[in-house]
């Protein structure tokens, strides 16, 4: 009964341990998804950083929007953002998008890029 109990607790302590690690509460990126989302919609500014936009290959510019954060990012990507360079349109022109389809190609452009959000 004692070595039950033990158990059990243990596994208890194990399962809240992962689940404070982040677990599947934290959005996951489909990076297939994002560069479909990607061709479809952000490679007319994205690929060559057309009206301010970042263009997929500045290392440099991608480390400046990924200071920012995945959340402010999606915000912006979301409802649109005017900033020192240029202005993000709402969705990106990508009516049909839905968050995680932002969200996904925001995390392909990152990846491409190499670089990672703050958080």
């Amino acid at each position: 009964m004692k070595k039950r109990l033990l158990t059990l607790i243990g596994g208890l302590l194990l399962i809240g341990t992962l689940s404070s690690c982040g677990g599947s509460s934290e959005r996951q990126a489909d990076l297939a998804n994002g560069e479909t989302i990607y061709n479809k919609a952000c490679i007319a500014c994205h690929l060559k950083g057309v009206a301010g936009a970042a263009a997929l290959d500045d290392k440099a510019r991608w480390e400046e929007i990924a200071a920012k954060g995945m959340t402010t990012l999606l915000d912006h990507a979301v409802k649109g953002y005017t900033g020192k360079y240029g202005v993000m349109p709402e969705k990106g022109t990508c009516m049909d998008c839905t968050e995680q389809d932002l969200f996904d190609a925001i995390s392909f452009m990152m990846d491409k890029a190499a670089v990672k959000p703050a958080n």
